[in-house]
């Protein structure tokens, strides 16, 4: 699930092979990654680039670039007849082989249909660093913290079929919301920019394998946004699609998605109604037994996301590629 994050790493692949059990064994298991790569973006709305805006205001933002260092992993602990219920926390493979990073913290019951329910609490996929007023030009902008609370319900391998539902919903809070006050705007029209609200996010997908380890999973994806902004309210519509192969110790995730964002209300200060055209795609690939040791993975991760809007001030790209080691235990 992404609602609002823009493109982020970590490691893991996604486990599509079905298994009897909700692990291969009882306990405590998990994974720590360390990782090292780099980032490039060009928007408007990072807080990773130029804090100063030059005009003119409608034009796409300046490329900058940055380093990515850190550890991510994941614990659970499955116990039950026929090893059928989990308690988990940390990201989500899944997740992460399609280009999505969310910590979740939850509760997984496989069923006797062969269903796979899962119900979680995302306390940070929401969180990051904002501009106060992005559309300030010619001076610094001021940055201010973007929160909230994200629940997530999921059904896998619906009884016992290939099809799979995702289920969301999030509160979105901006801390100082300064949207459009640097720009003569009258209190409506500065109220139609707040960004605070709640999200409903709905996605299905199948799995289809095609030979042994090759396989090819779409999803279609609904998202209703209803910030406290009218400006700011919107919603989405998407494809995704999925490759994978396993063949020996390697191991191939490949994503594209393209998602198309309808707003409800002009914008007022470009004075039209914001629409966009996000296309993505994103590669994970992990050779096991790294130096043959067998809990040992290296893994690397490369994803691009461009965004093509009809207002040019929202424009952008971005770009990532990292390295790592992953330990599972």
């Amino acid at each position: 699930m992404k609602i609002t994050k823009p493109l982020l790493t970590t490691i893991a692949l996604l486990p599509l092979a079905a298994n009897a059990g909700l692990a291969d064994k009882g306990g405590l298991s998990g994974e720590i990654s360390v990782i090292a790569g780099m980032t490039s973006t060009d928007s408007n709305l990072s807080t990773n680039g130029n804090a100063t805006k030059n005009a003119p205001l409608n034009s796409t933002g300046e490329q900058e670039a940055s380093s990515i260092v850190g550890a991510l992993g994941s614990l659970s602990f499955t116990f039950g007849q026929g090893l059928d219920k989990q308690i988990f926390v940390g990201t989500s493979r899944e997740d992460i082989a399609i280009g999505t990073i969310a910590l979740e913290l939850g509760y997984r019951q496989q069923l006797d249909s062969g269903t796979k329910v899962s119900l979680s609490y995302l306390p940070t996929v929401l969180a990051e660093d904002v501009w106060k007023d992005p559309f300030n030009v010619g001076s610094a902008r001021a940055e201010t913290e973007k929160t909230g609370d994200a629940y997530r319900l999921q059904f896998d391998r619906i009884g016992g079929s290939m099809f799979s539902l995702d289920l969301a919903y999030a509160q979105t809070d901006v801390e100082e919301e300064l949207s459009g006050s640097t720009q003569g705007l009258t209190t409506a029209e500065q109220q139609s920019l707040n960004r605070s609200g709640d999200t409903f996010y709905s996605k299905v997908s199948y799995r289809q394998f095609l030979g042994k380890g090759l396989g090819v999973a779409p999803a279609f994806v609904y998202m209703k946004n209803e910030s406290d902004g009218d400006a700011m309210s919107h919603q989405t519509y998407g494809g995704e699609l999925s490759y994978f192969s396993f063949a020996g110790r390697n191991k191939i995730v490949l994503t594209g998605k393209y998602h198309y964002r309808d707003y409800d209300a002009s914008h007022p200060i470009f004075g039209e109604v914001r629409n966009d055209s996000e296309f993505s795609a994103f590669l994970a690939y992990e050779y096991a037994h790294f130096f043959e040791v067998h809990p040992l993975s290296f893994v690397t991760l490369a994803g691009y996301n461009n965004t093509d809007s009809n207002i040019d001030f929202y424009n952008a790209s971005e770009f990532f590629g990292s390295v790592g080691i992953t330990y599972r235990f």
